[in-house]
């Protein structure tokens, strides 16, 4: 465990028997010390976009003009959207000029209940650690950060009335006092139960927090004048967080976000910010997508650029030898080319062969086609129980709803890719997926699975076209 309680990094090493698959294919995002021998560059040659020159280039330019750098990276569950971040804050221009200040929604946040005040409550104590990590590093005094920390009480209290009774009698400038003040804040926040607030006061109180904020920034800013910060916004596109809290947030909110002298950069969701381009705090050329990579075209055939990428991927994590050719084509069309499927599916893949071989040792030691097989029909069922009514989101569609705009993104209808709350959910669950080019959507194979099942020979206006799983003996 490091510090504050978080895993370390996972270690990877190229698997060159099914027992190392399952290490090398785990869902971590890479960290610095693994991008260069496990980043595979193919992802992005097959995109076309030049997202982390784009993205590395207009921040450091922000900068260097005396701008705020307000972005976004907007892309689908499993695209890979951490390692791409990862790999822009390792960049040499970046670690020369910027402190990162990360904060992830799903652990420093309660994903079903914040709001800005909360957001602002953990940015500000993540802000003074950081200043004070990086003041230590450079040999930089800075006594200011407990003066700050029993400033932030006073500005927590309206929104945490327990704070101010737990903290009372530890009320002295020592500093272990003052962290644990810091670390008990941002406990409340994630726990999200503690949190009372009067909608009366929510502006006077924003605002205080605002004028805060600028007096942290300001103090920052002097004690490390060769250097910027970045807050890193990670994980506000999990299909947890509501529209709702996002609107809140993004929208209600905005100016606050353009205020900060400070930059930014957030994951927020595809159709989140393809519906909201203009009321979001994030500048127009500052949101980058990341596509899903293809494992069919808009035709529904094999889409022959998106399948060498990923194989292209695989192959820095394990030994091709290891899959059968016809099992590795299966796992890669069931994936869709979501990064997070491809790598569970391989790994539940290599399980079986594993327990295969070892019940009958005159089987092959690599995954097999029926290896392959058996874990995908599972996941395919798995996939038909997601895309039904989740009974804790009041705003889900009914299943005939979603096969309605599935089947007219498969078909290629007009109207099939602008937003509205069906194409939200759908995008969520990764039954759709976005692509390069025009932005077009597609449906996941999966998807057009489950539409090959239920319209095929039942509705006479309805043609199979291609593009599902494939498997001659699920043909009906």
């Amino acid at each position: 465990m490091s510090q504050g309680g978080k895993l370390e990094p996972m270690t990877f090493e190229r698997a060159t028997d099914l027992n190392g698959i399952y290490s090398a294919f785990g869902p971590e995002p890479l960290d610095a010390s693994q991008l260069p021998e496990f980043y595979s560059d193919a992802l992005n040659v097959c995109r076309n976009n030049n997202l982390y020159r784009r993205m590395c280039g207009d921040l450091v330019r922000s900068a260097d003009r005396r701008l705020f750098f307000k972005g976004v990276l907007y892309g689908n569950r499993g695209t890979g959207k951490s390692t791409e971040i990862n790999r822009l804050l390792d960049s040499a221009d970046v670690k020369r000029s910027f402190v990162p200040v990360r904060i992830d929604a799903t652990s420093d946040l309660n994903v079903r209940s914040f709001s800005i005040v909360d957001f602002l409550m953990v940015m500000i104590p993540n802000l003074i650690e950081s200043c004070e990590a990086k003041c230590k590093e450079v040999g930089v005094a800075f006594h200011e950060a407990g003066t700050m920390l029993r400033d932030l009480r006073a500005t927590l209290a309206p929104f945490f009335p327990v704070l101010q009774d737990k903290v009372q009698t530890g009320s002295t400038a020592d500093a272990g006092v003052e962290l644990n003040l810091m670390q008990l804040a941002k406990a409340s926040v994630r726990i999200g139960t503690q949190r009372k607030v009067d909608l009366a006061n929510e502006t006077q109180g924003l605002a205080e927090l605002g004028r805060a904020l600028d007096r942290y920034v300001g103090a920052i800013i002097a004690h490390l004048p060769s250097h910027q910060f970045l807050i890193v916004g990670e994980n506000f596109d999990r299909e947890q967080v509501s529209r709702e809290m996002l609107a809140n947030t993004f929208i209600e909110f905005s100016g606050i976000f353009r205020d900060l002298r400070l930059h930014l950069l957030f994951t927020l969701p595809v159709p989140f910010v393809n519906a909201h381009k203009a009321s979001i705090p994030f500048r127009r050329e500052n949101q980058y997508p990341i596509y899903d990579i293809p494992v069919c075209d808009a035709l529904h055939r094999t889409d022959p650029s998106g399948t060498k990428a990923l194989r292209s991927l695989i192959t820095k994590r394990a030994d091709l030898a290891l899959f059968d050719d016809s099992a590795l084509d299966l796992l890669i069309r069931a994936s869709g080319g979501d990064l997070s499927r491809l790598f569970s599916t391989i790994q539940m893949s290599a399980d079986m062969a594993y327990y295969r071989h070892a019940d009958d040792p005159a089987t092959e030691a690599r995954v097999l086609f029926p290896d392959a097989r058996r874990i995908v029909l599972e996941q395919l069922g798995m996939f038909r129980q997601e895309m039904g009514v989740d009974p804790d989101d009041p705003d889900d569609a009914p299943w005939s709803d979603k096969r309605d705009r599935l089947r007219a993104i498969y078909e290629q209808a007009p109207d099939a890719d602008v937003p509205n709350p069906v194409l939200y959910h759908l995008l969520r669950r990764r039954a759709v997926l976005y692509f390069n080019g025009r932005g077009r959507y597609g449906i996941h194979p999966l998807a057009a699975e489950m539409l090959r099942e239920q319209l095929d020979g039942r509705d006479a206006t309805f043609r199979y076209k291609g593009g599902g799983l494939e498997l001659p003996d699920l043909e009906q």
